[in-house]
């Protein structure tokens, strides 16, 4: 199965390290990494050269002095390139096949699982760009699936998970967790064309959770469709009557549907096996702040995108509410991987739902100079990256926004005049490790200007 130690060694770490606990699986995909993806291994050799990269690149990740520190030079970090190129090489019929009229669903399986697998690689070596467009690639093949049994091409009645070990289900849902990353990262994002929004799927009220991945999808499912809306509204805004009821109650039902899952987790959580399950209330309290960071936008009038910015000065309750969620998801990590008190926490990685974004709307958007410097101290120090978004390049571009608006506001007052907010940041990825960066400011914004552009290099 191997052709060399090397090999078998970055595969082996990737099993007994890599899916240990909640590293790379996170808190809520550990049957995809630790059983699903060696599954595949087994049997698919495109996908077995994947595992031996990514495990290979996982260990230079934990080796280094910290979670942006990438390089080349290292003997595992040229393993990781020369196995993902032979994958590559493996991949390519299976891409001239899928650009057909029809494809079968283990073709499509093992497409989408390289393009996740390839995805997470490119985001362990800090290729953003490159990931990204791995996870558009994957979605557009699913969209051309999907789209092409609808009209009845096709001919497979079998299961998906008795042709593939991961089903087509379990693949949508992962292509679309990274992928609600992306748009939350790039707003302009959601001018790009599908056949239907990745992000938007049914919702309504449920009325209770039997487990916690059930819980986990309903609300990563809840703060998608939010964001699709609230994105939506923005690039178009309502201007009938008609299209401001549609919106309203469509609003009102996201709403709805918060306050039910609310009440069905803290149902969840209150049955005692959950309860006494030390990762079952970290995986609880994730999915608590992604409540709360629902409630925040859900609080925020999209109809008066101007007020926008301002509107946040109402919601430092909840913000800090999120920040205490957030301070002790990252206790709870340094607890379960045995670090002292006050040592600098070593990189770690993980996929799914975490607590760097949240960790950055608070950093970014609260009023109070404690809170979000609370927030901005986490971001800097955790060495924590999850999938798309890494803490340490987060919080330099957060840095840089506290310092434009610090300055624009001048030494006569520790408030931020609301034209000198920064209300977006527009990212647009460079090299494989540079980015272009727009601070636009309200006022800005409101005069439709480019604003303060600066370059990360990492």
């Amino acid at each position: 199965m191997f052709s060399s130690d090397a090999e078998r060694r970055s595969f082996a770490y990737f099993e007994t390290r890599a899916c240990h606990d909640t590293s790379l699986g996170g808190s809520f995909h550990a049957q995809f990494w630790a059983r699903e993806v060696l599954q595949a291994a087994v049997h698919y050799p495109s996908t077995r050269h994947l595992v031996v990269a990514i495990g290979a690149a996982f260990e230079g990740f934990q080796g280094s002095t910290t979670a942006s520190s990438w390089s080349r030079d290292n003997d595992a970090m040229r393993l990781s390139i020369e196995q993902s190129n032979r994958s590559i090489q493996l991949m390519g019929s299976l891409f001239d096949v899928a650009r057909g009229e029809a494809q079968s669903i283990e073709t499509t399986c093992n497409i989408l699982t390289a393009s996740i697998l390839f995805a997470y690689l490119a985001c362990l070596q800090g290729q953003v760009g490159q990931a990204i467009e791995h996870v558009k690639s994957g979605l557009k093949v699913l969209q051309g699936f999907e789209k092409a049994r609808s009209l009845g091409h096709g001919h497979e009645h079998g299961h998906p998970a008795d042709i593939f070990p991961v089903s087509i289900a379990h693949l949508r849902s992962l292509l679309t967790s990274i992928y609600g990353q992306i748009r939350c990262m790039i707003n302009d994002e959601a001018l790009a064309r599908w056949e239907w929004d990745p992000l938007i799927s049914a919702i309504g009220p449920v009325l209770s959770f039997s487990t916690i991945f059930e819980a986990h999808n309903y609300v990563e499912n809840l703060w998608h469709n939010l964001l699709a809306l609230l994105q939506y509204t923005e690039l178009h805004p309502p201007r009938t009557a008609d299209e401001v009821a549609a919106f309203t109650a469509h609003h009102q039902l996201l709403s709805r549907s918060l306050d039910s899952s609310r009440e069905a987790l803290e149902m969840l959580a209150s049955q005692q096996t959950v309860r006494d399950d030390c990762g079952d209330e970290h995986s609880l309290n994730i999915l608590r702040v992604y409540q709360t960071l629902v409630a925040i936008r859900l609080r925020i009038n999209p109809l008066e995108p101007g007020n926008r910015e301002a509107a946040f000065d109402e919601l430092e309750a909840e913000l800090e509410q999120m920040l205490q969620y957030c301070e002790q998801l990252v206790r709870n990590q340094s607890q379960g991987e045995g670090q002292q008190p006050g040592m600098r926490p070593l990189p770690s990685f993980s996929s799914g739902l975490g607590y760097v974004m949240p960790l950055h709307t608070i950093a970014a958007r609260c009023r109070n100079p404690r809170i979000r410097r609370r927030a901005l101290q986490l971001l800097l120090s955790s060495g924590r990256r999850e999938g798309l978004w890494d803490a340490g390049l987060t919080g330099k571009i957060v840095t840089t926004t506290m310092e434009r608006e610090e300055r624009l506001a001048g030494l006569q007052s520790e408030t931020v005049p609301g034209d000198a907010r920064v209300r977006e940041v527009k990212i647009e990825f460079l090299d494989e490790r540079k980015a272009r960066l727009r601070y636009i400011t309200v006022a800005d914004w409101r005069a439709r200007l480019c604003g303060e552009q600066h370059i990360l290099e990492w």
